[in-house]
């Protein structure tokens, strides 16, 4: 019983075969049915699973909020020159004038 896995996996894959051989229509209907059907519900149950996983583990999380320095303020105004400048180019750009 030291191989027992790969023995199973050979029976498994002898029926298939057998199957194939003997009944075509019905193997690729099988087929379709796996594609169609079996993957894409498996595909939905792994998500659920990790969503519960998620929703379960959310709650042993740690919220940490600070209060914003001087630093970070004066990044939030560069940050916001930056886009102002960048709105008045593409505004000068839409309306056709060059810079100089």
């Amino acid at each position: 019983m030291k191989y027992w896995i790969k023995y199973v996996a050979a029976a498994i894959c002898g029926t298939i075969a057998g199957a194939a051989y003997f009944l075509p229509s019905g193997m690729f209907l099988a087929f379709v049915a796996g594609w169609l059907f079996l993957i894409p519900a498996a595909g939905i149950a792994l998500l659920a699973y990790g969503l519960r996983e998620h929703v379960k583990d959310r709650k042993n999380r740690i919220m940490v909020s600070i209060k914003p320095n001087e630093a970070m303020r004066a990044l939030v105004r560069r940050e916001m020159e930056l886009q102002r400048e960048k709105e008045l180019l593409l505004k000068e750009l839409s309306n056709g004038v060059k810079r100089e």
